[in-house]
């Protein structure tokens, strides 16, 4: 006789209370990310940086691509959100895996549909994997000799990409874009930002100076 599996549809306050939970993960990644932040981010300049000849592109993925062109690359992502914060225009997709054996956690940022930004960390490592990791990065870029192991080191290409790599709570290793189209997206938000704040304390301002 065939079986047939069974399935359950779970009540709404599971599925809600699991939606949640599993939100909750990836906006603790996040909570920090503000518009000012992430265009100091982009707008920092790095003299100590080694310039690899390698263009800097993670998962080969070029920057400025399209959400669907990373999607179409890696696949469908395990979580994704738009407009955090006081972001507009703005969408993460977010892919949890394994390398090394470690729990991975990457991210792609793109405002307006622009890739510009990427996040791979390591939510456990070793000196082991740090260590491979280390060795991955010359290999790939033709890092040069002195390039060595550090807490934080950074690498930046003729094209002005940059990377970032950190040992702290997590080892990361962040993909900064050296193209000036987000960052000028970026700095039209924060004038219109800055605008209506303008426009609203002087509405309160001539709100109080008629009931005075």
């Amino acid at each position: 006789m065939k079986q047939t599996l069974q399935y359950k549809i779970l009540p709404y306050n599971r599925y809600s209370s699991f939606y949640q939970e599993k939100e909750s993960f990836y906006r603790s990644f996040i909570n920090q990310y503000y518009l000012d932040f992430a265009h100091h981010q982009l707008s920092q300049e790095h003299y100590d940086a080694y310039l690899s000849k390698t263009l800097i592109a993670p998962h080969d993925i070029q920057f400025g691509a399209s959400p669907r062109k990373v999607i179409w690359k890696i696949g469908m992502p395990s979580f994704q959100i738009k407009d955090i914060n006081d972001f507009k225009d703005h969408k993460i997709l977010f892919y949890r895996t394994r390398l090394l054996r470690q729990k991975v956690l990457i991210q792609f940022h793109f405002i307006n549909g622009f890739f510009y930004y990427s996040q791979l960390s390591f939510l456990s490592f070793t000196e082991k994997t740090n260590s491979i990791l280390f060795d991955s990065i010359k290999n790939k870029y033709d890092c040069p000799n002195s390039f060595e192991e550090k807490d934080r080191l950074l690498m930046t290409d003729i094209c002005g990409n940059k990377m970032i790599i950190e040992k702290g709570v997590y080892l990361t290793v962040s993909y900064m874009t050296g193209d000036s189209y987000p960052r000028q997206l970026m700095e039209t938000q924060i004038t219109q930002r800055y605008e209506q704040l303008n426009k609203a304390d002087n509405y309160e301002i001539d709100r109080l100076s008629k009931i005075l």
